[in-house]
């Protein structure tokens, strides 16, 4: 009974320490998927000004811009991130997009930069581990350079096919599902309802016309002498 124990114990110590020291897929530096939109600012000092609403409905899709504060020239260690995007779906993180500088990347190999990323976030996963339909989903002009993963998470670094530029997204799989299929939807009722939004902007327009028409009248009327 006692080595029983003493056993269960022992497992239970070595899966803790794993789970401590496994890679975090769940984040990117401080930025932690499904954060509010507000902790993101905070976090990161963006402005909430720089929020923009890209659809409304069926769910909310917001974006924010971080963009890396100037540094002179000769700046030692200089962060190599220029710009990130933040992407929310109802006010949940669900993408982050990392784009490094090409001047402070200048050199670097690709396998340079994996193996700084795999000093996070560990070994990359193989092509095997990689065939869903989110990691089919990179930009047509970048190549695939290596992917992690997890259960919830997919990190993805690509290499820009035109341009010496790296860049590393990170997404969480089930909110970019549902953001996905939001974003679809909210598409097809735009198309649907353009006809109906463009008519009540040109009747808006006209009625604009008309009533400055009507006040340059007015005012003219009465100061008018022949």
């Amino acid at each position: 009974m006692h080595t029983a124990r003493l056993v269960a114990t022992v497992v239970g110590l070595i899966v803790g320490a794993q789970a401590v020291s496994a890679p975090d897929l769940s984040r990117y530096r401080a930025y932690v998927l499904e954060s509010t939109l507000d902790s993101i600012i905070a976090a990161s000092g963006a402005r909430a000004a720089d929020t923009r609403t890209l659809h409304k409905r069926p769910a909310t899709i917001q974006e924010l811009e971080w963009r890396a504060p100037y540094a002179r020239s000769g700046t030692e260690l200089p962060d190599p991130v220029r710009n990130i995007i933040f992407t929310f779906y109802n006010d949940a993180l669900y993408r982050v997009v990392v784009n490094y500088d090409r001047d402070r990347t200048e050199g670097l190999t690709d396998s340079d930069v994996i193996e700084s990323i795999s000093a996070v976030y560990g070994t990359p996963a193989g092509a095997s581990e990689t065939r869903t339909g989110l990691a089919s989903k990179a930009p047509t002009d970048t190549v695939v350079l290596a992917r992690w993963q997890s259960a919830a998470s997919l990190l993805t670094l690509v290499h820009h096919a035109y341009a010496p530029e790296f860049q590393l997204t990170l997404v969480s799989k089930p909110l970019t599902v549902r953001a996905e299929a939001a974003i679809t939807e909210a598409i097809r009722l735009d198309a649907i309802e353009a006809p109906r939004r463009e008519a009540e902007r040109r009747e808006q327009n006209a009625s604009g016309a008309t009533a400055a028409r009507d006040k340059a009248r007015m005012t003219n009327k009465a100061a008018f002498r022949p």
